[in-house]
Protein backbone atom coordinates (compact mmCIF):
# COMPACT_ATOMS: atom_id res chain seq x y z
CA UNK A 1 0.00 0.00 0.00
CA UNK A 2 1.11 3.56 -0.77
CA UNK A 3 -0.46 6.52 1.00
CA UNK A 4 -1.33 9.49 -1.23
CA UNK A 5 -2.98 12.78 -0.28
CA UNK A 6 -6.27 11.38 -1.59
CA UNK A 7 -5.94 8.10 0.30
CA UNK A 8 -4.23 4.74 -0.04
CA UNK A 9 -3.54 3.05 -3.36
CA UNK A 10 -2.02 -0.29 -4.21
CA UNK A 11 1.65 -0.40 -5.15
CA UNK A 12 0.87 -1.15 -8.79
CA UNK A 13 -1.43 1.87 -9.04
CA UNK A 14 1.39 4.35 -8.49
CA UNK A 15 2.63 4.15 -12.07
CA UNK A 16 5.50 6.18 -13.48
CA UNK A 17 6.67 8.41 -10.65
CA UNK A 18 9.01 11.25 -9.75
CA UNK A 19 10.13 10.47 -6.18
CA UNK A 20 11.62 13.84 -5.21
CA UNK A 21 9.95 17.10 -6.29
CA UNK A 22 8.45 20.24 -4.74
CA UNK A 23 5.25 22.19 -5.39
CA UNK A 24 5.75 24.90 -2.76
CA UNK A 25 8.71 25.91 -0.59
CA UNK A 26 9.18 28.84 1.76
CA UNK A 27 12.67 29.13 3.20
CA UNK A 28 11.62 30.95 6.36
CA UNK A 29 13.72 30.14 9.45
CA UNK A 30 12.63 28.96 12.88
CA UNK A 31 9.34 27.41 11.82
CA UNK A 32 7.68 30.80 11.27
CA UNK A 33 6.14 30.09 7.86
CA UNK A 34 2.35 29.83 7.92
CA UNK A 35 -0.40 29.40 5.34
CA UNK A 36 -1.06 33.14 5.65
CA UNK A 37 2.28 33.78 3.95
CA UNK A 38 1.05 32.64 0.53
CA UNK A 39 -2.12 32.56 -1.55
CA UNK A 40 -3.16 28.97 -2.26
CA UNK A 41 -5.18 30.05 -5.29
CA UNK A 42 -2.10 31.71 -6.78
CA UNK A 43 0.01 28.65 -6.02
CA UNK A 44 -2.55 26.52 -7.83
CA UNK A 45 -2.58 28.83 -10.87
CA UNK A 46 1.21 28.80 -11.06
CA UNK A 47 1.85 25.12 -10.43
CA UNK A 48 -1.09 23.37 -12.09
CA UNK A 49 0.26 23.81 -15.66
CA UNK A 50 3.52 22.15 -14.60
CA UNK A 51 1.65 19.22 -13.10
CA UNK A 52 -0.56 18.88 -16.17
CA UNK A 53 2.55 18.88 -18.38
CA UNK A 54 3.87 16.03 -16.29
CA UNK A 55 0.64 14.09 -16.64
CA UNK A 56 0.67 14.65 -20.41
CA UNK A 57 4.19 13.23 -20.46
CA UNK A 58 2.93 9.92 -19.09
CA UNK A 59 3.90 10.46 -15.46
CA UNK A 60 1.33 9.28 -12.94
CA UNK A 61 2.74 10.28 -9.55
CA UNK A 62 4.74 13.03 -7.87
CA UNK A 63 6.31 12.73 -4.43
CA UNK A 64 6.16 16.18 -2.83
CA UNK A 65 9.09 16.48 -0.45
CA UNK A 66 8.52 19.85 1.22
CA UNK A 67 8.60 19.11 4.96
CA UNK A 68 6.87 20.72 7.90
CA UNK A 69 7.92 24.34 8.60
CA UNK A 70 8.88 24.91 4.93
CA UNK A 71 5.45 24.93 3.33
CA UNK A 72 4.08 21.41 3.59
CA UNK A 73 0.42 21.89 2.68
CA UNK A 74 -1.53 18.64 2.37
CA UNK A 75 -4.82 20.36 1.55
CA UNK A 76 -3.25 22.32 -1.30
CA UNK A 77 -1.72 19.10 -2.62
CA UNK A 78 -5.01 17.25 -2.38
CA UNK A 79 -6.67 19.92 -4.50
CA UNK A 80 -3.89 19.79 -7.08
CA UNK A 81 -4.08 16.01 -7.16
CA UNK A 82 -7.81 16.09 -7.91
CA UNK A 83 -7.45 18.66 -10.68
CA UNK A 84 -4.30 17.26 -12.31
CA UNK A 85 -5.10 13.58 -12.00
CA UNK A 86 -1.65 12.89 -10.53
CA UNK A 87 -1.09 10.78 -7.45
CA UNK A 88 0.69 13.08 -4.98
CA UNK A 89 2.37 12.05 -1.74
CA UNK A 90 3.16 14.30 1.22
CA UNK A 91 5.27 13.57 4.28
CA UNK A 92 5.87 13.73 7.99
CA UNK A 93 9.22 14.49 9.63
CA UNK A 94 11.44 17.56 10.11
CA UNK A 95 14.23 19.12 8.05
CA UNK A 96 17.30 20.90 9.45
CA UNK A 97 18.53 24.16 10.97
CA UNK A 98 17.68 26.95 10.51
CA UNK A 99 14.32 25.64 9.29
CA UNK A 100 13.18 24.02 12.52
CA UNK A 101 10.74 25.35 15.07
CA UNK A 102 12.45 26.11 18.41
CA UNK A 103 10.57 23.33 20.22
CA UNK A 104 12.25 20.68 18.06
CA UNK A 105 15.56 21.22 19.89
CA UNK A 106 13.86 20.55 23.22
CA UNK A 107 12.30 17.22 22.26
CA UNK A 108 13.76 13.75 22.58
CA UNK A 109 13.87 11.42 19.61
CA UNK A 110 10.98 9.51 21.16
CA UNK A 111 8.86 12.64 21.43
CA UNK A 112 9.57 13.62 17.83
CA UNK A 113 8.76 10.12 16.63
CA UNK A 114 5.48 10.13 18.55
CA UNK A 115 4.36 13.28 16.71
CA UNK A 116 5.17 11.74 13.33
CA UNK A 117 3.50 8.44 14.17
CA UNK A 118 0.38 10.37 15.18
CA UNK A 119 0.31 12.10 11.78
CA UNK A 120 0.75 8.77 10.01
CA UNK A 121 -2.12 7.20 11.91
CA UNK A 122 -4.58 10.09 12.25
CA UNK A 123 -3.57 12.59 9.58
CA UNK A 124 -1.75 15.90 9.46
CA UNK A 125 -3.43 18.49 11.65
CA UNK A 126 -7.14 18.88 10.96
CA UNK A 127 -6.77 17.86 7.31
CA UNK A 128 -7.03 14.15 8.02
CA UNK A 129 -4.54 13.64 5.17
CA UNK A 130 -1.90 11.04 5.97
CA UNK A 131 1.76 11.17 4.96
CA UNK A 132 3.21 8.65 2.54
CA UNK A 133 6.79 8.82 3.82
CA UNK A 134 9.08 10.44 6.39
CA UNK A 135 11.17 13.36 5.13
CA UNK A 136 14.20 14.46 7.12
CA UNK A 137 17.59 16.07 6.55
CA UNK A 138 20.93 14.88 7.85
CA UNK A 139 23.69 17.14 6.57
CA UNK A 140 24.67 19.60 3.87
CA UNK A 141 28.11 17.99 3.91
CA UNK A 142 30.32 16.64 6.67
CA UNK A 143 29.39 15.13 10.04
CA UNK A 144 25.81 15.06 11.26
CA UNK A 145 24.98 17.87 13.73
CA UNK A 146 23.53 16.64 17.05
CA UNK A 147 19.97 17.73 16.21
CA UNK A 148 20.10 15.80 12.94
CA UNK A 149 21.25 12.69 14.79
CA UNK A 150 18.21 13.06 17.03
CA UNK A 151 15.99 13.50 13.98
CA UNK A 152 17.46 10.37 12.39
CA UNK A 153 16.83 8.38 15.57
CA UNK A 154 13.25 9.66 15.58
CA UNK A 155 12.80 8.75 11.93
CA UNK A 156 13.97 5.20 12.53
CA UNK A 157 11.50 4.81 15.39
CA UNK A 158 8.64 6.27 13.38
CA UNK A 159 9.46 4.12 10.35
CA UNK A 160 9.52 0.94 12.41
CA UNK A 161 6.13 1.80 13.91
CA UNK A 162 4.39 2.96 10.73
CA UNK A 163 6.12 1.12 7.89
CA UNK A 164 6.87 4.42 6.15
CA UNK A 165 10.14 4.89 4.27
CA UNK A 166 12.64 7.51 5.45
CA UNK A 167 13.81 9.96 2.79
CA UNK A 168 16.87 11.85 4.00
CA UNK A 169 18.43 14.95 2.43
CA UNK A 170 22.10 13.99 2.69
CA UNK A 171 24.91 15.77 0.86
CA UNK A 172 28.05 13.73 0.29
CA UNK A 173 29.24 10.28 1.21
CA UNK A 174 30.69 11.17 4.61
CA UNK A 175 27.27 12.02 6.02
CA UNK A 176 25.64 9.05 4.29
CA UNK A 177 28.13 6.59 5.75
CA UNK A 178 27.78 8.12 9.22
CA UNK A 179 24.02 7.67 8.95
CA UNK A 180 24.56 4.08 7.82
CA UNK A 181 26.62 3.40 10.94
CA UNK A 182 23.85 4.80 13.14
CA UNK A 183 21.21 2.72 11.37
CA UNK A 184 23.24 -0.46 11.63
CA UNK A 185 23.88 0.12 15.34
CA UNK A 186 20.11 0.41 15.80
CA UNK A 187 19.44 -2.72 13.68
CA UNK A 188 17.28 -0.57 11.43
CA UNK A 189 16.03 -2.05 8.16
CA UNK A 190 18.07 -0.01 5.68
CA UNK A 191 15.75 -0.96 2.82
CA UNK A 192 13.48 1.72 4.33
CA UNK A 193 16.13 4.44 3.88
CA UNK A 194 16.31 6.62 0.76
CA UNK A 195 19.56 8.54 0.35
CA UNK A 196 18.30 11.76 -1.19
CA UNK A 197 20.97 13.52 -3.26
CA UNK A 198 23.09 10.40 -3.67
CA UNK A 199 24.33 12.13 -6.83
CA UNK A 200 26.15 14.62 -4.59
CA UNK A 201 28.78 11.90 -4.10
CA UNK A 202 31.10 11.10 -7.01
CA UNK A 203 32.68 7.95 -5.57
CA UNK A 204 30.61 4.96 -6.64
CA UNK A 205 32.33 2.86 -3.96
CA UNK A 206 30.27 4.82 -1.42
CA UNK A 207 27.10 4.15 -3.38
CA UNK A 208 27.93 0.45 -3.44
CA UNK A 209 28.44 0.36 0.34
CA UNK A 210 25.11 2.05 0.93
CA UNK A 211 23.34 -0.22 -1.53
CA UNK A 212 24.91 -3.37 -0.08
CA UNK A 213 23.29 -2.42 3.22
CA UNK A 214 19.93 -2.14 1.45
CA UNK A 215 19.63 1.63 1.07
CA UNK A 216 17.98 3.31 -1.90
CA UNK A 217 20.10 5.69 -3.99
CA UNK A 218 18.18 8.72 -5.22
CA UNK A 219 19.80 10.49 -8.19
CA UNK A 220 17.58 13.52 -7.89
CA UNK A 221 19.19 16.73 -9.06
CA UNK A 222 18.55 16.02 -12.73
CA UNK A 223 18.45 19.29 -14.63
CA UNK A 224 20.59 21.18 -12.14
CA UNK A 225 23.87 19.97 -13.64
CA UNK A 226 24.97 18.95 -17.14
CA UNK A 227 22.90 15.96 -18.25
CA UNK A 228 26.00 14.08 -19.32
CA UNK A 229 27.15 13.97 -15.69
CA UNK A 230 23.93 12.33 -14.60
CA UNK A 231 23.95 9.94 -17.54
CA UNK A 232 27.50 8.90 -16.63
CA UNK A 233 26.58 8.34 -12.99
CA UNK A 234 23.40 6.40 -13.73
CA UNK A 235 25.17 4.12 -16.17
CA UNK A 236 28.06 3.61 -13.73
CA UNK A 237 25.66 2.61 -10.96
CA UNK A 238 23.84 0.26 -13.31
CA UNK A 239 27.15 -1.31 -14.31
CA UNK A 240 27.66 -2.18 -10.63
CA UNK A 241 24.33 -4.02 -10.53
CA UNK A 242 22.45 -1.36 -8.57
CA UNK A 243 19.41 -1.10 -10.85
CA UNK A 244 17.11 -2.46 -8.15
CA UNK A 245 17.99 0.32 -5.69
CA UNK A 246 18.15 3.37 -7.94
CA UNK A 247 15.63 6.24 -8.11
CA UNK A 248 15.57 9.17 -10.56
CA UNK A 249 14.08 12.63 -10.04
CA UNK A 250 14.74 16.39 -10.31
CA UNK A 251 14.25 18.08 -6.94
CA UNK A 252 12.53 20.68 -9.12
CA UNK A 253 9.63 23.12 -8.96
CA UNK A 254 8.50 25.20 -7.14
CA UNK A 255 6.38 28.12 -6.03
CA UNK A 256 8.86 30.24 -4.03
CA UNK A 257 7.06 31.84 -1.11
CA UNK A 258 7.93 35.52 -0.90
CA UNK A 259 8.89 35.95 -4.56
CA UNK A 260 6.53 37.82 -6.93
CA UNK A 261 4.25 35.33 -8.65
CA UNK A 262 6.13 32.49 -7.01
CA UNK A 263 9.38 33.22 -8.83
CA UNK A 264 10.89 31.00 -11.52
CA UNK A 265 9.58 27.44 -11.54
CA UNK A 266 11.98 24.76 -12.72
CA UNK A 267 9.97 22.22 -14.77
CA UNK A 268 9.53 18.57 -13.84
CA UNK A 269 10.07 17.34 -17.40
CA UNK A 270 13.85 17.14 -17.92
CA UNK A 271 14.13 13.49 -16.90
CA UNK A 272 11.79 12.12 -19.54
CA UNK A 273 12.33 14.77 -22.21
CA UNK A 274 16.12 14.83 -22.08
CA UNK A 275 17.89 12.36 -19.78
CA UNK A 276 15.94 9.24 -20.74
CA UNK A 277 16.53 9.77 -24.49
CA UNK A 278 20.23 10.25 -23.71
CA UNK A 279 20.34 7.04 -21.69
CA UNK A 280 18.52 5.13 -24.43
CA UNK A 281 20.99 6.46 -27.00
CA UNK A 282 23.81 5.18 -24.81
CA UNK A 283 22.43 1.66 -24.69
CA UNK A 284 19.91 1.51 -21.86
CA UNK A 285 16.70 -0.26 -22.85
CA UNK A 286 13.13 0.84 -22.19
CA UNK A 287 12.53 -2.06 -19.81
CA UNK A 288 15.30 -0.74 -17.57
CA UNK A 289 13.84 2.77 -17.73
CA UNK A 290 10.49 1.35 -16.63
CA UNK A 291 12.09 -0.46 -13.71
CA UNK A 292 13.83 2.72 -12.59
CA UNK A 293 10.77 4.96 -12.90
CA UNK A 294 7.83 2.63 -12.22
CA UNK A 295 8.85 -0.47 -10.28
CA UNK A 296 11.51 1.09 -8.07
CA UNK A 297 9.49 4.06 -6.74
CA UNK A 298 6.62 1.74 -5.88
CA UNK A 299 8.92 -0.62 -4.00
CA UNK A 300 10.72 2.20 -2.19
CA UNK A 301 7.52 3.92 -1.07
CA UNK A 302 5.35 0.90 -0.29
CA UNK A 303 4.27 1.02 3.34
CA UNK A 304 5.48 -2.10 5.16
CA UNK A 305 3.48 -4.04 7.69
Amino acid sequence: MIQTVLGPISDNQLGRALPHEHVLVGFVPDGRLTRADYDTDEVTRVMLPHLKALKAQGVHALVECTPAFLGRDPELLAGLSRISGLHILTNTGYYQAPYLAPFVYERTARQLADAWVLEAREGIGESGIKPGFIKIALSNGGPLPPIQRTILQAAMMASEETGLAVMAHTIGGEAALEALGIMRAANFDCTRFIWTHADSEADTAVHRRMAQAGCWLSVDSIGWRPLQEHADLVLALLSHGLEGQLLLSHDAGWYHVGEPGGGEVKPFTVLFHQLVPLLLARGLDQAAVDRLTIANPARALAQKG
